[in-house]
């Protein structure tokens, strides 16, 4: 054994150690020292002067490691194929897994029919939409993954066929188009997944064409000085989804190619664990809220975990997930965010529908904790109960659903979440609460703060939603597909006060439960918080500052959500005017029928339910809008209306707004009295008079 070999491993050993136990640095190295001299002792070849030098040169070598810290540690890479996710010999576990409980059994089966329909699907092509080559990359990634899981459980060679030819076609593609990098990180991922997960049942020139193609066209591309274009990089310094879903993408192609030049992808993993834990998973905290909105969290959060996933899997390493409590505390987030109906509170770029949120499955299992899946199993219900499997299996993550299930999960009935209310601050701050969960009498309400800033980000900072079982009253239009409205030249990235962003209706704050001042627009530079919230004996609340998001329009703007008596809902505006007139126009978007019954009530009506709408203040007058498309390029919003009011605030006015929106069938015994912001939380015994409901 030379020397530098012995230098080696026991530099690499120790400092692997270290990552895995926790054990001071100077207890591995004196251990070693022993263990090594105890080879020399049995070796009758080594000299004394050798022993005697080695342990000079060992005692001197890691005087100047323990000098540097041991910050870089070694790999120690699982040396044979597969490695990434699922390890050789698992296949049995998972198979076991899912044969023995009722719901991943129909997910094994529904990925197992989807992989059949891909054995007749047609060749994929270089197409680029807009700025994208991104559904073409998606659509390789499930393909890949699908047809792999598929042979692997199976034996199937048809399956292994197939996704070899999927890997041939996309690595003949001439690039897979770095400049828009979320295109060539999914497609590497995808590609990393075929080539180590049929390693053995690839031929050569697959292999070799697979990893040329992952060096050239992924891992090489996500370096300057290396890309064919150095603006193609610019996603290292970011800390949204792109972090994650690229970073994990060149781990991917890191891993599974790591033999074949194992000092780039030892530089690339080293790069994607340090961006993806130390810049992007810090978004979450203190809360879990996650920045850029419930569909984002899927999307980004379920690349976080796989990488994280595939990282401990690999090396043996801990990632360190757990010292980032926000990180931890997100499925809190995702949870409480799903409303019935499949539906949530869809703020920002997200679609008012959801699926399956995959990530939850590795949650609940990392964290021991079965409950996180309830709003999963609602969404199985709803599905069940109409047919809707697409709905919640038509992802292309869904084999990581199968490989980070716990085994029992969904199999027993689940007591429902005990949290009524939850406040996340964080770069975008939300507050959502209950009455109770699930069931036709729920109460659901959303109130969001944050800023225009911030990636993905609408003009809806105040915004609110509410929900009673499984209608949504007060609702989000949704976002509006990117290329729909950059073929027009709308620049979506540029959120600049004076962007085109915010000229698309659904984008501004114009189509969102707010107030609005004099039509102008909320200010991208400021940002507003969830300033207090609470719960007392029948009111459960949350208040926000919103003056400075508005850009000083009014001298002072506070506005206050909360569930009163477990039965109605009350939206509460507190204005301070500056020396000059200010008309403002109060808004809500709702998908029910609205009418105006007199000069203080909107009722609403959808599929037989009735709620009614009632507001108090001064100089007021109740109005509907429309919310067809303002503009040629804007997104049709069918079957939707604004309601509410109108006013204009004389100068140095103050004006409060109390806007109860009462279902039919709440016991709302009490309405009036509602006091002012700074005395929530306090009990409220001011005189209060019965509602009486219009039914005329």
């Amino acid at each position: 054994m030379g020397f530098s070999n012995i230098f080696t491993r026991f530099v690499t050993g120790a400092r692997e150690k270290d990552a895995r136990s926790g054990k001071s640095f100077y207890k591995i190295y004196r251990l070693r020292i022993r263990n090594y001299f105890g080879i020399f002792a049995e070796n009758p070849n080594i000299t004394d002067p050798m022993r005697k030098t080695t342990l000079l040169l060992l005692i001197l070598l890691a005087g100047n490691v323990l000098a540097q810290g041991g910050k870089e540690p070694a790999f120690r890479m699982i040396p044979s194929h597969p490695r990434l996710l699922l390890l050789a010999g698992e296949e049995d576990s998972l198979r076991k897994k899912a044969e023995g409980n009722e719901f991943l059994k129909r997910v094994h089966h529904w990925i197992l029919a989807e992989s059949e329909k891909m054995l007749r699907a047609p060749d994929l092509a270089y197409r680029v939409i807009g700025k994208r080559m991104l559904s073409v990359s998606r659509e390789a990634f499930e393909q890949i993954y699908y047809l792999s899981y598929s042979y692997r459980m199976t034996g199937d060679e048809r399956f292994a066929r197939r996704a070899a030819e999927v890997i041939r076609t996309v690595c003949a593609f001439r690039d897979w188009h770095p400049s828009h990098f979320l295109d060539a990180a999914e497609m590497t991922a995808a590609v990393a997944i075929g080539y180590d997960w049929l390693y053995d049942r690839l031929d050569e020139s697959t292999r070799e064409l697979a990893c040329r193609s992952i060096l050239e066209k992924g891992l090489r591309q996500s370096f300057p000085e290396t890309a064919s274009d150095p603006r193609n990089c610019q996603w290292l310094k970011k800390k949204n989804n792109w972090n994650c879903v690229c970073n994990t993408g060149m781990a991917f192609g890191a891993i599974a190619t790591w033999e074949k030049h194992p000092e780039l992808s030892a530089r690339i993993l080293g790069r994607s664990v340090e961006l993806v834990r130390d810049v992007a998973l810090k978004e979450y905290l203190p809360d879990g809220n996650y920045p850029e909105g419930y569909s984002y969290w899927n999307y980004g959060t379920g690349f976080a975990v796989m990488l994280i996933d595939a990282y401990e899997k690999a090396t043996g390493l801990p990632f360190g997930a757990e010292e980032n409590h926000g990180f931890m505390r997100t499925p809190e987030y995702v949870l409480q965010m799903t409303a019935q109906q499949m539906s949530c509170f869809a703020y920002s770029d997200c679609p008012t529908s959801v699926g399956c949120s995959y990530p939850m499955f590795w949650f609940a299992r990392r964290l021991n904790d079965p409950s996180l899946l309830w709003g999963e199993a609602e969404k199985i219900r709803y599905m069940n109960a109409r047919g809707q499997e697409e709905k919640m299996f038509g992802i292309r993550y869904l084999p990581s659903l199968m490989l980070w299930a716990p085994a029992d999960c969904l199999a027993r009935h689940m007591e429902a979440p005990s949290e009524l209310l939850y406040v996340g601050q964080g770069p975008t701050p939300v507050a959502l609460m209950r009455n109770r969960w699930g069931g036709p009498d729920e109460i659901f309400v959303g109130l969001k703060g944050g800023s225009c800033s911030t990636n993905h980000a609408h003009m809806d900072n105040g915004s609110f939603v509410m929900y009673t079982g499984t209608r949504q009253w007060a609702t989000d239009l949704g976002r509006q597909d990117y290329h729909s409205l950059e073929r027009h030249g709308v620049t979506l990235g540029d959120r600049s006060q004076h962007s085109s962003r915010w000229a698309a209706f659904r984008l501004g704050n114009r189509s969102h439960n707010l107030i609005t001042f004099a039509d102008s627009l909320q200010r991208v530079d400021a940002k507003a918080g969830i300033d207090s919230y609470g719960e007392e004996p029948g009111f459960r609340y949350a208040v926000s500052d919103l003056t400075a998001v508005n850009g000083g329009a009014v001298a002072s703007y506070r506005r206050g959500i909360a569930i009163v008596d477990d039965s109605y809902v009350v939206v509460r505006d507190e204005i301070v005017n500056t020396d000059r007139t200010m008309p403002l126009r109060w808004a809500m978007v709702t998908p029910a029928e609205a009418e105006i019954t007199d000069t203080c009530t909107i009722r609403l009506t959808q599929d037989g339910e009735t709620l009614y709408m009632k507001v108090e203040g001064s100089g007021f007058r109740l109005g509907t809008w429309s919310t067809a498309p303002p503009r040629h390029y804007d997104a049709p919003n069918p079957g939707t209306v604004l309601v509410g009011f109108t006013a204009e605030a004389a100068p140095d006015a103050r004006l409060n707004y109390t806007v109860y929106l009462i279902p039919e069938k709440a016991n709302a015994n009490f309405l009036n009295g509602i006091p002012a912001l700074s005395q929530w939380g306090k009990p409220c015994e001011n005189d209060r008079k019965p509602y009486e409901p219009d039914n005329r």
